[in-house]
Order: C-alpha cells, then structure tokens, then sequence
C-alpha cells in the first residue's frame, strides 16, 4: 500500500513538473521562438491594432528579486512588465539575459488610477 501511495504521489509530482518546465532553457507552456517579434514590433501591434497574443523577443531589464514573479523587457521608451500569474517563477539572475516569452498584452488599473500596458507570460524560453 505504501509502494502503491509513494509511486502514485511520484507519478503527480513528474506530470506537473513536466507541464511546468519542459526543459532546461524553456519553463511553462512551450514558446515556438520562430514565432517572435521584438519587444518594441509586439507593443506597437498592441496599441495599434490591439493584438494582444504574440510571443516576444527582448532583453531582461530587471527580475524581480523575493520571488522571481516577475521581470521586465528593456524598450526603446518604457519598460514592459512581464508577469506569470501565479502559474511559475523565473531564476532572479536574468537581468541582461535574452529571452522569449509567449502570451499576451493586457492593461493593468494601478493605485494612482493610470493605466499600464503589461504582458502575462504563459510560457518563457531562454536564449
């Protein structure tokens, strides 16, 4: 019975670590890198046209350092947050790293009540 709950637990534990990071470069769902715009192409394409899902290519500006929740892509005005709901965290030493990162636009309401163009990452892949 033990062998049967330990090999079960084991079992759950792979499957959701395999869904979660799909290699050693790549965490959360699978970015198609051939797919990517720049930064810069993708925010355009958003404020524009209002195409909101894309797979970016940027360079990492800054992570975030408790958690690693989220980080943000260097552009050629203001930086673009990148968040991952919840769903996974990246390593906090990325800073200057490119990478791609596949989801989409979205405007996030802050405090002050100004509104902020962000990009919720359902998958990132390192160069």
């Amino acid at each position: 019975m033990k062998k049967t709950i330990r090999f079960a637990f084991l079992s759950v534990a792979l499957a959701f670590g395999a869904c979660n990071q799909t290699s050693i470069n790549q965490i959360g769902y699978p970015v198609n890198s051939d797919d990517a715009v720049s930064v810069n192409v993708g925010m355009e394409a958003f404020t524009k046209e209002n195409k909101a899902e894309t797979v970016l290519f940027g360079k990492v500006a800054e992570v975030c350092q408790s958690e690693g929740c989220w980080f943000s892509f260097v552009t050629d005005d203001e930086n673009v947050t990148v968040d991952f709901g919840d769903v996974f965290t990246v390593p906090k030493n990325i800073a200057n790293k490119d990478l791609y990162a596949k989801g989409h636009f979205y405007r996030d309401t802050l405090e002050d009540k100004t509104i902020e163009i962000k990009f919720r990452a359902t998958g990132v892949k390192f160069k």
